[in-house]
């Protein structure tokens, strides 16, 4: 089930990023982490990308203090321009959510891989 989410938060915020979407993005992002690509959206403008296939495979979960934190590597195939061949590609998202159930896992950071 987690894994199937994360699949899902990882396509929606995809749309979201492509969008320009900046309510959808804080909802999902930790503070420094929308920071970070709400500025990117700033410098680049809106995009498309379409995800061909993923897949997302859990590599660590632990809780520091009051967090929990879990690793998703995501890879598959995606397109960044309409018409454009896809390409492949592998990231590993950082996500965090509050030990106490408050809120729900937001992206924390992420690692391309190449």
């Amino acid at each position: 089930g987690f894994l199937r989410a994360a699949k899902s938060n990882f396509i929606k915020l995809q749309m979201a990023n492509d969008s320009g979407n900046l309510d959808e993005l804080r909802e999902v992002t930790t503070p420094d982490m929308f920071a970070v690509l709400s500025e990117d959206l700033r410098s680049r403008g809106a995009q498309h990308t379409d995800v061909v296939t993923l897949d997302a495979d859990l590599l660590e979960v632990a809780t520091e203090g009051d967090r929990h934190w879990a690793s998703v590597r995501f890879s598959g195939l995606a397109s960044e321009a309409p018409g454009a061949s896809p390409a492949g590609f592998e990231e590993v998202w950082n996500l965090s959510k509050p030990v106490d159930g408050s809120a729900g896992w937001q992206l924390a950071g992420i690692q391309q891989m190449h």
